[in-house]
């Protein structure tokens, strides 16, 4: 199944919009931010609006930590931006991380190898293509967090002092 991400630009307050082939809405990603404590959360509701997956991003210093919690499964992302580029770990499950992160190419790969899905980076959107249904909701909040992460789209160069 492939799905296509787009940032959303109405004011509906809706972060992001997956639509699936056919071009009709899947999926809308909403934010909700509380005031006194640093706790983002995000609510991925479906077509009918109904609530389908739920985020939370945790507050801890140095990384971006993610609960995703998708019909009774529960998974962490823990994504750890370095030099040499940004590290992800699962926790809840046996998934690992294959591609550039930063650079929002990347698959995602089950214990034995199998690939539960794959992002590739468009210029305006992101191509999300899921291999394991069972588990779609965890992919698509994987994704959108991973979508979350601000990066530079273009790497300038530094003028020299003369």
């Amino acid at each position: 199944m492939k799905l296509f991400i787009r940032r959303s630009t109405d004011a509906s307050g809706c972060l992001f919009v997956l639509y699936d082939e056919s071009g009709n809405e899947k999926y809308k990603v909403f934010r909700k931010a509380f005031k006194l404590m640093p706790i983002a959360s995000y609510r991925i509701a479906d077509v009918t609006g109904d609530t389908a997956a739920k985020i939370r991003r945790l507050p801890f210093v140095g990384a971006k930590t993610f609960a995703l919690k998708a019909n009774r499964s529960r998974v962490n992302l823990v994504l750890l931006p370095t030099q040499q580029g940004v590290y992800a770990t699962f926790y809840g499950n046996n998934w690992h991380v294959n591609g550039n992160i930063a650079a929002k190419n990347f698959s995602v790969i089950d214990v034995d190898k199998t690939e539960v899905f794959r992002h590739i980076r468009h210029s305006r959107y992101g191509e999300l293509e899921i291999f394991d249904e069972e588990n779609e909701l965890l992919c698509v909040a994987a994704a959108i967090c991973i979508n979350l992460l601000n990066t530079v789209e273009k790497h300038a160069l530094k003028a020299a002092n003369v």
